[in-house]
């Protein structure tokens, strides 16, 4: 290679790092023949003589549709050497189904993130003996998940010994995952010029056997840019030609320009003899590699007939190689193809389809030929196309599958599949996060469905799409319609999910209530239906019907044990919230730990964000704000609107800031919530976010504004048939908005009330409340202080600890102002140094105000820690390895390691034993979370 000493220096210095112990990326991005195909060979061999690992892959034109095709050029070759090992042990195992011959659609993700992850770990597990070289040429054509794993892995590269070298023509393809590998601020890039006009004549003189003249050399230089493969192309048709290599050349080479290189590998082409020109056009339609046999079969040819053409091309300097064969460059290609009209390029590109079909080959081989056809309505290539379409779909990519049953739109289907089609590729757009183009696709299914049977597949699927954007109202009409129209013979599992559907979806509208119970009881009485789904609304049907609830938890606890809920179907909220309204927050953070870690294994994106929302909701009510925070954060960043999760977010984001004495900004997330000012609710998740709404107009001294959302707050649970859930204190905030506004028998009235459900309900946070609020009322400082007294006793026995900060801190002020200053002091003391320990920054002001400023520090029972090094030190303690917190929590092994440091810094200890014992003693059981 001339004139290329950087690039191979910076190759070869990336390559010394990677022993080292340092990963990192390299790309390499240049026009077409400059050579980066023989850098990345440079340093195959370079990797393969140090010990490493080399994993390569190609781009290709024809197979940019092949769902992780660069992936299985990556990695095949070790797993088929490895055979029945370990590589997939772990989190490795979801990326197995890439590399086996069975396509179980049962189990498949719906999305590509549990593949990316397992593809991660499957490298991680490649590298444990040797660090690997990750070589993709061609970049430009990768598939799009090929793409997104890239990227997926070059922001984990502290996690595993890898150099990712990427090499990508400039100015062609289209910006995708890519580009957002090669914006990584790490990256080095190498761009590769033209070469000089000494080394063309240094070129010229190889080729030619002797000296050229200089002004051959420059006009040489001058056509072809300094470009090598073009470069070569010029001087093997000055070799084959009479000119002789000086002057005159020179003015016969500038005069023709540079379109006569590609003039003349044209005229190469058409000198060769049909049979040839007909191996070339199969070649350029099939693609390099194809095996002879279908290159024969393509071009209509006997074998040996095809084996001699491609002998003879590789001589004409047209084919690198003939068997398999494959052309020089990609540009040759380009060429060639480019002299086939588009009507005959269409039917070459259709013969390929039925050759590669003939070849027993998958699915996406056949349909990424009929993706180039022209459409002519024919249900043969549609059957073709929806197939291509299940393979990619059951392979995790939707964003494939969405390719195939565009195309298949367009051919377009005969009218008894149109409605199937748009329907699938809804279903595709919303495993996509393409919510308005799924909404689209899905109405006109629906609108072509010709069949009771289709109409019922069409309106369930839009109905889900409407329920998970938050509108509900229009989710249960078509529920209703789908179970009305049920047709003789349905299996009665599905009539069950149907029902048990718009049971859920009726239960979380306001204004739905007598309908749910209408098919609540419908669909306990039918055959099929799940015993899980059936408690998990009997539960919550038994928190409703008032206090106490002691059969309720338990309901609850039979419904979601096993993990026969899913998170994509609507009965495992009604349980869960029985969990929390009982607050068993431990039990329910346990069933929504396990619902996240399904729905990521599962690719299920639109339940991911609702996860989050209600982890969010536990740990606040837990007065955990940290970890609260990072699951606000985390359900946000995913967060596709409309979604039903908005309200849920929302909420807790609201409490969150107000905690931390940002009103201001808390504002601005109601404001730009679904409800605004003025905005009434619609489901039961935004009676959270208007409790959050009412308690900010309290910190804005509203008391008007938060009179009235507490009040609308009633009417809707009463509308909800729920006059006495405590699932928002909604009384509480009404009775502190009348006290404040001066009507104290109001206040006192709605206060009492709450307590005396609250007693009746017998759960320690709920009664603990209630006390604090009538303390807040009480005129006689003896009686504040009894209620307080027993406010902090109850709370001492919930898990609600910043509930019992507050208390404490009520408490305490009560008593510095009284007879027992030494003991308010004390309180205040304890109220602080919880607040600390809840990241409670505006509670901790008001403790440090009363206090007269002896409140403590800011670092309390978790010892400051962020609430990623707070979870990864509670799975420290519990007996897991780093490598088993990198599973559970999908980080990589190095940053579980870098947590676990901090944490033991923070701590002040050296071994995951003394965590355990110094987060004991700080009130903070191990492996609690």
């Amino acid at each position: 290679m001339l004139e290329r000493d950087v690039e191979i220096g910076v190759l070869d210095s990336s390559l010394r790092a990677l022993v080292a112990g340092r990963s990192g990326v390299v790309a390499v991005e240049a026009a077409a023949g400059l050579g980066k195909t023989s850098l990345l060979r440079h340093l195959r061999d370079a990797a393969r003589a140090a010990g490493c690992v080399v994993l390569s892959a190609r781009g290709a034109e024809l197979e940019r549709d092949f769902t992780f095709g660069a992936v299985r050029q990556l990695f095949g070759p070790v797993v088929a050497a490895a055979g029945d090992t370990e590589l997939f042990t772990g989190a490795a195992e979801p990326a197995a189904r890439l590399f086996t011959p069975s396509l179980d659609t049962a189990d498949a993700p719906h999305s590509l993130y549990p593949l990316l992850s397992g593809l991660h770990w499957l490298l991680v597990n490649i590298t444990a003996s040797a660090p690997a070289v990750v070589l993709v040429d061609d970049a430009q054509w990768l598939d799009l998940p090929s793409s997104r794993f890239l990227g997926f892995l070059t922001r984990r590269l502290d996690s595993v010994a890898v150099l990712v070298v990427i090499a990508r023509r400039t100015g062609e393809g289209e910006p995708g995952p890519v580009d957002d590998v090669l914006a990584a601020g790490d990256v080095r890039v190498l761009e590769p010029k033209g070469l000089s006009e000494a080394a063309v004549g240094q070129l010229a003189r190889q080729a030619l056997g002797r000296d050229v003249a200089v002004e051959l050399r420059a006009a040489c230089h001058a056509i072809t840019t300094g470009n090598p493969l073009l470069v070569r192309e010029l001087l093997r048709f000055l070799g084959s030609s009479d000119l002789r290599p000086d002057a005159t050349a020179a003015a016969s080479v500038t005069a023709a320009g540079p379109d006569a290189l590609r003039r003349h590998l044209v005229a190469r082409l058409r000198r060769q003899p049909a049979e040839v020109r007909a191996v070339v056009s199969a070649v350029a339609v099939l693609g390099d590699g194809t095996d002879l046999q279908w290159v024969a079969r393509q071009a209509g040819l006997p074998v040996p007939t095809t084996a001699a053409a491609a002998e003879r091309l590789v001589g004409h300097g047209i084919f690198e190689h003939d068997n398999p064969p494959a052309f020089v460059h990609a540009v040759v290609r380009d060429v060639m193809l480019s002299q086939l009209p588009l009507v005959e390029r269409s039917a070459q590109h259709e013969r390929a389809a039925a050759v590669l079909a003939e070849a027993g080959r998958p699915a996406e081989h056949i349909a990424s030929h009929l993706l180039k056809t022209i459409p002519d309505s024919d249900p043969a290539r549609v059957t073709a196309l929806v197939a291509a379409a299940n393979e990619a779909k059951a392979q995790g990519s939707p964003d494939n599958a969405a390719v195939y049953l565009r195309r298949a739109l367009r051919e377009p289907p005969p009218p008894e599949l149109r409605s199937e089609v748009n329907r699938l590729l809804g279903n595709c757009e919303v495993h996509r996060l393409a919510p308005a183009e799924a909404e689209e696709h899905l109405r006109t299914a629906l609108s072509l469905a010709d069949t009771p049977g289709q109409r019922v597949m069409c309106a369930y699927s839009l109905a889900r799409l409407r329920n998970a954007c938050g509108a509900t109202d229009e989710a249960i009409e078509l529920l209703a319609m789908a179970v009305g129209d049920l047709p003789p013979g349905v299996p009665a599992e599905v009539g069950a999910e149907l029902e048990a559907e718009l049971v859920g979806v009726a239960r979380a509208d306001i204004g739905s209530r007598s309908r749910m119970l209408e098919h609540l009881a419908s669909f306990r009485r039918r055959p099929g239906r799940s015993p899980a789904v059936e408690k998990a609304h009997l539960s919550l049907e038994s928190i409703l019907a008032g206090p106490p609830a002691a059969e309720a938890p338990a309901l609850a606890r039979q419904a979601l044990a096993g993990g026969r809920l899913s998170p994509d179907r609507t009965a495992i909220w009604a349980a869960v919230q029985t969990l929390v309204v009982a607050d068993l927050l431990d039990e329910a953070e346990r069933h929504l730990d396990r619902a996240l870690g399904t729905a990521l294994r599962r690719g299920l994106l639109f339940p991911l964000a609702l996860t989050r929302g209600f982890l969010a909701r536990v740990a606040f009510l837990r007065g955990d704000l940290g970890p609260a925070a990072d699951h606000v954060a985390r359900g946000s960043a995913g967060l596709r609107s409309p979604n039903f999760a908005a309200p849920v977010l929302d909420a807790v984001n609201t409490h969150l800031l107000i905690e931390a004495g940002r009103p201001d900004d808390a504002d601005r997330v109601i404001r730009e919530s679904v409800l605004p000012d003025g905005a009434e609710p619609r489901t039961v998740l935004d009676l959270w976010l208007l409790d959050a709404r009412a308690r900010l107009r309290a910190e804005q001294d509203n008391p008007r504004a938060m009179l009235a959302d507490a009040l609308t707050c009633a009417r809707c649970y009463r509308q909800w048939g729920a006059p006495e859930l405590l699932d928002v204190p909604w009384r509480l905030r009404a009775g502190e908005a009348y006290r404040r506004l001066g009507d104290h028998e109001r206040a006192g009235a709605l206060v009492a009330e709450q307590l005396r459900i609250a007693r009746s309900f017998g759960v320690a946070r709920h009664v603990g409340t209630a006390l604090r609020g009538a303390a807040s009322l009480a005129t006689d400082l003896a009686d504040a202080r009894r209620l307080l007294a027993e406010s902090v006793e109850l709370l001492e026995q919930s898990q609600a600890r910043l509930e019992l900060a507050k208390a404490l801190a009520q408490l305490g002020t009560v008593l510095v102002h009284g007879p027992d200053q030494p003991g308010g002091r004390t309180m205040l003391a304890r109220a602080a140094e919880l607040a600390s320990a809840c990241h409670a920054a505006a509670l901790s002001d008001r403790i440090g105000r009363v206090a007269g400023g002896r409140g403590t520090p800011r670092r309390g029972g978790d010892h400051g820690f962020t609430p990623a090094e707070g979870e990864v030190a509670d799975l420290a303690t519990s007996g897991l390895t780093n490598r088993q917190i990198a599973d559970r929590l999908h980080l990589s092994a190095k940053t579980v390691e870098a947590h676990l440091s901090r944490a033991y810094r923070k701590a002040g200890v050296h071994s995951r034993t003394q965590l355990a014992a110094r987060l004991a003693g700080a009130g903070r059981p191990s492996g609690s979370g």
